[in-house]
């Protein structure tokens, strides 16, 4: 089990924790050191479905961010919020629903929704029209609303 969720959400993970650290090279350490624990506690995947593993997976890396940060010094991170959960799963869904997007439209998502800028920022960062960039965040909407729809029918 735990052989096919890292085949399945590796890069996923990757992303997401790189969200949160902004480097590459600390999102991937983190990954790893999610996968590590997960193969030390296989028995516990062995009771559980594909979904459950996933979020134990995703709990466990953002566990292991905050703990990064704190030995760190850093504060807790602004993504953990006043409304944090210990089992709060809506960010990684929502990370896992950006997968549905193309590259460079998540990356205009992340700018807009994450980061703050609006599309006139944007637009001067990746060097389009203003107007573009909202024409694909409109697209981006739709395409995610559309993948939630056929979820929920699942």
């Amino acid at each position: 089990m735990v052989a096919e969720l890292y085949d399945r959400v590796f890069q996923e993970m990757v992303h997401y924790l790189l969200s949160m650290t902004h480097s590459r090279p600390e999102a991937e350490d983190i990954v790893q050191e999610t996968f590590l624990r997960a193969l030390a506690n296989a028995h516990l995947f062995e009771e559980m479905s594909a979904n459950q593993g996933k979020a134990w997976l995703y709990r466990t890396a953002k566990n292991l961010f905050i703990d990064q940060c704190r030995r760190k010094g850093r504060e807790r991170p602004e993504v953990l919020g006043e409304g944090y959960a210990e089992d709060d799963t809506t960010e990684p869904y929502v990370h896992q629903m950006l997968m549905y997007l193309p590259e460079e439209d998540r990356a205009i998502f992340y700018l807009r929704h994450f980061d703050g800028l609006n599309a006139t920022q944007i637009g001067e960062q990746l060097g389009m029209p203003a107007a573009t960039v909202r024409y694909r965040l409109a697209k981006c909407r739709a395409l995610l609303r559309e993948q939630c729809e056929t979820q929920r029918s699942e």
